[in-house]
C-alpha cells in the first residue's frame, strides 16, 4: 500500500503478486480508514535489528508459539493467523525450529522438542 498526501492510494489487486495490477482510491471515508489502519500497525511494529528475546530453552516468544501450535496440530496457515505472521513466515519458523532440532519431519521435530524440554511430556 502507497498512500500520497492522505489523500490519494495505490494497493495491489493481489496480495501473492502486487505487480498484476493495483487500484487507486481517492475516497476520503476510505483514505481515513487506510490511514488509521497503517498507523495501528506502524504503533504494532518492531525494529527489524536486534537480537530476539529468547527464554531459558533458548527460544523466542513467537518460536515458543509456533512450536506449540505444531504440537496442537495446528496448520501452517492457521500458526500463520494466530502469530500475525504469514503463513510464508510460520513455515520459515517450523523449518528452523526443525534444523535446530536435527529433524527430518515434524513428527521427529515433536519428538525431539519433547526430549530437548522444549514441549512438555504428555501422557
Amino acid at each position: 500500500m502507497i498512500v500520497v498526501d492522505r489523500a490519494t492510494a495505490v494497493i495491489p489487486v493481489n496480495s501473492d503478486d502486487t505487480a498484476a495490477a493495483a487500484v487507486v482510491l481517492t475516497g476520503h471515508g476510505t483514505l481515513t480508514a487506510l490511514c488509521a489502519l497503517f498507523e495501528n500497525v506502524w504503533d504494532a511494529a518492531r525494529p527489524l535489528v536486534g537480537p530476539a528475546v529468547r527464554d531459558s530453552r533458548g527460544l523466542s516468544g513467537q518460536e515458543s508459539a509456533a512450536l506449540r501450535l505444531l504440537s496442537e496440530g495446528h496448520t501452517d496457515e492457521a500458526i500463520a493467523k494466530r502469530l500475525g505472521v504469514s503463513p510464508r513466515t510460520a513455515r520459515r519458523i517450523a523449518t528452523e525450529l526443525m534444523e535446530r532440532l536435527g529433524a527430518r519431519s515434524r513428527f521427529e521435530a515433536g519428538v525431539r522438542a519433547v526430549q530437548h524440554g522444549w514441549l512438555p511430556a504428555r501422557v
